[in-house]
């Protein structure tokens, strides 16, 4: 498609509605990486100083967002979450219209750490099982999540959850546990991506996270389970309800 070029409205401007056109049409969809400079040039017929100030004025306006070395990205939607909701990740995402996925990096028995014992309340050296897992939204990294919980309460968990998609699900209908609404200790800070998070969760090394620790407690006020979770802060806006 080639751009009018007797048209009173700049021909970078002309470049920014045709894009930003193909994105609220789903041409180009969120997280997906756009033509290089060359192409859009070769694309819209015109130079690259062009392109480069729709580009820079979609950015600006949040519509794109440019990765060093990787190219210039539809901007992701940020999801809004309750911050005081414990809702499952499987049910929270169906909540919202989302198709959830999960991925186990790692699941195996360890000896409880001092800080993991004092927050589910048992022995040091007891054993628990470490749930390693990245929790994506339509196909997109969004959480990674590292939780514990106590074998003595939860014997023979790591089977379970290996067989089943909601680890809530799981608790519910295996172990009889009710998890109690809005029971949950949370400290959230924000921190710089590590290398490993940063290629877990297809953002940049030192991108801005919420850094959230998080302990769920039953309708007896006894803990489920320790879990730390990282997310980019632009993929999430947490809200507070007073």
């Amino acid at each position: 498609m080639k751009l009018n070029n007797s048209s009173s409205t700049p021909l970078y401007d002309q470049l920014k509605q045709i894009l930003k056109e193909a994105i609220d049409q789903g041409e180009y969809k969120s997280g997906d990486r756009l033509p290089n400079e060359s192409e859009l040039c070769d694309l819209y017929g015109v130079s690259r100083i062009t392109v480069r100030r729709a580009i820079q004025d979609l950015a600006d306006e949040g519509f794109l967002e440019r990765k060093q070395g990787k190219g210039t990205f539809v901007t992701r939607t940020k999801i809004t979450r309750e911050l005081v909701s414990i809702d499952g990740f499987t049910d929270f995402s169906k909540q919202i219209g989302k198709n959830p996925s999960k991925r186990i990096l790692a699941c195996e028995e360890m000896k409880a750490t001092p800080e993991i014992a004092e927050a589910l309340q048992i022995g040091i050296d007891s054993p628990v099982l470490k749930l390693v897992r990245i929790m994506s939204i339509d196909q997109q990294p969004f959480v990674l999540d590292i939780a514990h919980y106590s074998l003595e309460r939860f014997p023979n968990l790591i089977t379970h959850f290996t067989e089943h998609e909601s680890t809530y699900e799981v608790l519910k209908s295996i172990y009889d546990i009710n998890i109690k609404s809005g029971s949950s200790k949370k400290i959230i800070t924000v921190i710089p991506a590590s290398v490993l998070e940063a290629e877990y969760l297809d953002c940049e090394i030192g991108e801005t996270l919420f850094n959230i620790d998080k302990t769920v407690f039953d309708e007896k006020g006894a803990p489920i389970h320790l879990s730390n979770f990282k997310t980019p802060t632009k993929m999430i806006a947490l809200t507070i309800t007073t």
